[in-house]
């Protein structure tokens, strides 16, 4: 009798190995083709990056210890030559890379008013990403409530409010595969700003990841209200890298000097994220998933503020 429960004892903790074995085998497996995998997004391998984002989630301290992604930003710098927002701007090609243009001494604000023609344009790549308490799909979903869409549209009515006119499209460009998403949202926004040739500022808003700063969610304080910060990433793999980071410096001093730590700073990446196709590109991750809906929103009206001023600015 002794024997027999001796024998089950041992099976069962074979049983138990092996089952323990398994688990980790199918989970190198499944690691190894995330970051393996081949997407050519414009110079971007999206496969490595949702493979980190993967790594993120499932372990976060290793991630986190991961050279160049680690998301701690760099602090702000002074701002380098970039060309007067208010007199002008450059004009955006749908092809490519643009350069600036003679400016033309008119407020850009003032023609937006009284032509209503516009001036940023928001968009999402990762349009499912959502925040508290929309927690189904890993912080995905594809329904507008509490995901950055829904942050997006508060962002532009501000905008609208403060007499800046916005193009707001809310494309699913990752779903129903997250794969390609970054080549998806390009041919959008090529498409977009070759129709509307004034837009100055092009926006593709996010939400970063809780797994890689720590599982809490971004927050400070304005007028007694709890907001979610800000951080704004620049892909250091552009050829106007220089340009893209001298206009983040000016949108991240011009948000702290209204709002103290409101942004968390500048993450320079390796990758492109398309935006080659205009200097004034903005990256812009709205708290991450551990802040809930209506910090992000609010977060975006204070956003609004700062960019409208900056627009403003001679």
């Amino acid at each position: 009798m002794k024997r027999r429960q001796s024998i089950r004892r041992r099976r069962t903790s074979y049983d138990l190995l092996l089952f323990t074995l398994i688990f980790w085998v199918l989970s190198g497996i499944a690691t190894f083709w995330f970051v393996s995998a081949e997407s050519k997004i414009i110079g971007q391998e999206l496969g490595t990056e949702v493979g980190k984002q993967y790594l993120a989630v499932a372990f976060p301290v290793i991630s986190r210890s991961t050279g160049s992604d680690q998301r701690e930003p760099i602090h702000e710098s002074s701002p380098g030559p970039v060309d007067n927002l208010v007199d002008g701007g450059q004009g955006a090609r749908a092809d490519g890379y643009v350069a600036s243009e003679t400016s033309t001494n008119q407020s850009l604000v003032v023609d937006s008013a009284s032509s209503g023609e516009p001036l940023v344009l928001i968009y999402h790549t990762h349009a499912t990403e959502s925040y508290q308490p929309v927690s189904e799909g890993n912080f995905h979903s594809v329904e507008e409530a509490g995901t950055v869409r829904e942050v997006g549209n508060t962002l532009a009515s501000s905008l609208e409010a403060r007499g800046i006119a916005v193009i707001h499209d809310k494309t699913l460009h990752d779903s129903p595969s997250y794969n390609k998403s970054y080549s998806r949202s390009l041919e959008t926004v090529q498409a977009i700003i070759k129709a509307n040739p004034t837009i100055r500022v092009i926006i593709d808003l996010h939400r970063d990841a809780a797994g890689y700063t720590g599982n809490e969610g971004h927050i400070f304080s304005v007028d007694e209200k709890t907001v979610a910060q800000f951080s704004l990433v620049v892909g250091s793999g552009n050829e106007n890298a220089t340009e893209l980071l001298a206009f983040a410096n000016r949108v991240n001093q011009k948000a702290n000097t209204l709002y103290p730590g409101f942004s968390r700073g500048i993450i320079p990446k390796e990758y492109k994220y398309n935006q080659y196709i205009h200097d004034h590109c903005l990256l812009l991750e709205m708290g991450n998933n551990q802040n809930n809906i209506e910090e992000a929103k609010l977060a975006a009206t204070y956003f609004a503020v700062a960019l409208a001023e900056l627009l403003k600015e001679p």
